[in-house]
């Protein structure tokens, strides 16, 4: 069963390249972001999401493209 595709552009837009992000459980909100993942995940848990969506910006421009 195929999962349709999310646009995460509007919560991800300014965020730099290489940056990891830590989204809300249910991906609605962009809760930190940080060059590094143990330090997204502390933001996170210190602004209460115990459970968040973490994903990382690609460095190159060339991964968005698909």
């Amino acid at each position: 069963m195929a999962t349709a595709a999310i646009d995460f552009g509007d919560l991800l837009c300014g965020i730099p390249r290489g940056a990891w992000v830590a989204l809300s459980h249910d991906e609605s909100s962009l809760i930190a972001y940080a060059a590094e993942l143990k330090v997204v995940l502390a933001l996170a848990i210190k602004k209460g999401e115990s459970d968040p969506v973490i994903l990382r910006i690609p460095e190159l421009p060339a991964a968005l493209l698909l």
